[in-house]
């Protein structure tokens, strides 16, 4: 599946797609860089579109870490299930409901592409709360977007939350990095 094909999917449905295009490198290398390949365990990635980020984190990561993927779309997931590794599981459902898929199953990190912007505020909210609870303590949230809307929401559920940026994409992105702590309230 190309760039053509990932703009007809972004046409049916722009508010799950998110963007026209896919993500490039440079934002690949900010959504990544937090990530301590040789300590995680668990990754799990929400939303990942073609699979940008899908890529880069199989190349990077070690033969026993697992990498659990939710993605809505179905022509998506078909196209990210080519990808034959033993250690990727995909599900093709709303990661609000990551929970009932991960049981018992604490994530090191979270990396998602989900465009907050086109949720209710409920919705991004119950999202938020979904991430927290499957993070393990001292896991971290890695989130990108378009703009700082869903920073003050962030700050609310998460105590740490840092704020990159990266220019070199197209359009330009904000990377939101968000580490549960013990402290943080379950609310």
């Amino acid at each position: 599946m190309g760039k053509i094909k990932f703009i007809k999917e972004f046409l049916k449905n722009w508010k799950e797609v998110g963007s026209v295009i896919p993500s490039c490198r440079f934002l690949a290398g900010k959504m990544l860089g937090p990530i301590d390949f040789k300590k995680a365990g668990v990754i799990v990635e929400i939303g990942p579109g073609l699979g940008c980020f899908t890529n880069k984190i199989l190349e990077m990561m070690d033969e026993d870490t697992k990498l659990i993927i939710f993605e809505i779309n179905p022509d998506f997931c078909r196209e990210l299930d080519k990808n034959k590794d033993s250690r990727l599981t995909i599900f093709n459902v709303s990661a609000l409901d990551m929970a009932y898929h991960l049981k018992e199953i604490k994530a090191d990190y979270v990396i998602s592409g989900i465009p907050l912007s086109t949720l209710a505020n409920d919705s991004r909210g119950l999202l938020f709360k979904a991430i927290k609870n499957i993070l393990s303590e001292g896991g971290v949230y890695v989130q990108f977007q378009y703009s700082l809307g869903a920073y003050k929401k962030l700050k609310s559920v998460f105590k740490k939350v840092a704020l990159k940026f990266t220019l070199f994409n197209a359009p330009p992105a904000f990377v939101y990095q968000c580490v549960k702590e013990s402290s943080d309230s379950d609310s």
